[in-house]
């Protein structure tokens, strides 16, 4: 197991934590996701409470490495909370409340969207009591098929041009993702 973070005081601990422990086969690291060296590429990609696009990130590396689950529990999404206008949804986006809870929901959806367009069946569910925290979100996906589902883009293209906006997911996952959206 690797573990991953920016903050070089928690590696430290967990560090400290797993010889104490006597786990050899735990290593922690000082670094971004995005820049993560990890040979071999793991199976298992799991990312719990990375916040704002640091789920995206996860989510790109494990989709890029083609590891066979990818576990993401979503923490503070911001990126999109700004970018939200529709005149339909007027009433709704103009509660500063409700418009970050549709910006976490939306972009929820699309990285559930984009794992479906890469070829893994996805699952959102709660993983804890909702007692325990309001941030309990799970994205559970299993790679099953080859990337390029139609329906899987069709929705996903739907959503994101609703809404008009590009996703930080879309942009991690490079050219190959935007080229399986892309008509032949």
């Amino acid at each position: 197991m690797i573990g991953v973070d920016t903050n070089a005081e928690l590696v430290g601990r967990c560090s400290a934590l797993a010889k104490d422990l006597g786990w050899k086969e735990m290593d922690f690291r000082v670094s971004t996701i995005a820049s993560a060296a990890v040979d071999p590429p793991p199976d298992v990609v799991m990312s719990l409470h990375a916040c704002d696009t640091a789920t995206d990130e996860a989510i790109a590396r494990g989709v890029g490495w083609k590891s066979r689950v990818i576990l993401a529990a979503p923490c503070c999404q911001h990126e999109l909370h700004h970018a939200l206008e529709s005149a339909a949804f007027a009433g709704l986006l103009g509660h500063g409340l409700l418009r970050e809870r549709l910006a976490d929901i939306l972009t929820d959806a699309l990285r559930a969207l984009a794992l479906a367009v890469c070829g893994y069946r996805v699952a959102t569910c709660q993983f804890v009591s909702p007692e325990a925290t309001g941030k309990n979100l799970l994205l559970r996906a299993v790679l099953v098929r080859a990337p390029g589902d139609p329906d899987a883009v069709r929705d996903y293209l739907a959503l994101r041009d609703f809404w008009n906006v590009t996703p930080a997911i879309e942009r991690m996952l490079g050219e190959n993702f935007r080229g399986l959206l892309s008509p032949c």
